[in-house]
């Protein structure tokens, strides 16, 4: 069975299987080998890109409350990784192993776990 999905669909793909708890890293490498080399350039036909949330705007009100100064460049790029780098399963036992509730996204563990100083 061959499934076939642009940017959108799978942009949309990952966002729930992470919404369901489930590990998306290896559609995030698909994603990452359509994007254009260049992701700064805004894509063609994208009359409303400037309304558009960015990512760390929404990670900024999904989790900024976990810092501080809310979620910043080095943060962000903190969480990148951890989520490229760690599946659901990994996250949670790292949370439980330190204390901290396991419950949430994907995103959130990741947050707590920077939030606390532990990665």
């Amino acid at each position: 069975m061959t499934l076939r999905l642009n940017v959108k669909g799978l942009n949309d793909l990952i966002a729930s299987t992470e919404a369901g708890g489930g590990d998306a890293t290896l559609l995030r490498r698909e994603l990452e080998a359509l994007e254009p080399e260049n992701k700064h350039q805004p894509r063609r036909n994208s009359r409303f890109r400037e309304e558009e949330e960015t990512a760390i705007d929404r990670l900024n009100r999904e989790v900024g409350d976990l810092f501080d100064g809310g979620v910043t460049d080095e943060i962000f790029n903190k969480l990148r990784e951890l989520d490229g780098n760690h599946n659901m399963k990994e996250l949670q036992e790292m949370c439980q192993k330190a204390g901290i509730s396991s419950s949430g996204q994907k995103k959130k563990l990741a947050a707590k776990l920077v939030s606390k100083g532990i990665l």
